[in-house]
C-alpha cells in the first residue's frame, strides 16, 4: 500500500476516534448555559436601545407586546430552552451523519487497499 493511502488511513480514522469522543457541549458546560439563559430572559425583556441616526428610544419589549412582566420574561425563557433544544438536536443530528460519512469513506478506501 502507498504512503498516501495509509496518511488517508490514518488520517480518516483520526477524524472518527475524535468525533466519537468529543465531549458533548451540554454535559460539559451546563452552568454557563443556565447562567447565560437567566441573564437573557432577565435583561431581555427591558432592553432598549436608542437609534444612531435618530436619537430616539426604542421600545422594549414589554412596551412593544404590551405583555405583563411574569409573561413576557416566560415568553423569553421557553424561547431560550427551545433555541437551546433545536441547537442540541441539529449538532447531534449533524454529528451522526458526518460520522456514518466518514466511517463509510474509511470501509471503501479500506476496501481497496492492497
Amino acid at each position: 500500500m502507498s504512503d498516501l493511502k495509509e496518511r488517508r488511513l490514518k488520517s480518516l480514522d483520526y477524524q472518527i476516534q475524535e468525533l466519537e469522543n468529543r465531549p458533548n457541549y451540554y454535559k460539559k458546560y451546563w452552568l454557563r448555559i443556565i447562567v447565560i439563559g437567566v441573564l437573557v430572559t432577565l435583561i431581555a425583556p427591558e432592553y432598549t436601545r436608542y437609534s444612531k441616526y435618530n436619537r430616539t428610544k426604542y421600545e422594549s419589549l414589554i412596551e412593544f407586546f404590551d405583555y405583563n412582566y411574569p409573561l413576557c420574561y416566560t415568553v423569553v425563557a421557553v424561547s431560550y430552552i427551545v433555541l437551546c433544544a433545536i441547537m442540541l438536536l441539529t449538532f447531534n443530528i449533524q454529528d451522526k451523519k458526518k460520522l456514518k460519512k466518514l466511517k463509510e469513506k474509511r470501509d471503501f478506501n479500506d476496501l481497496f487497499r492492497g
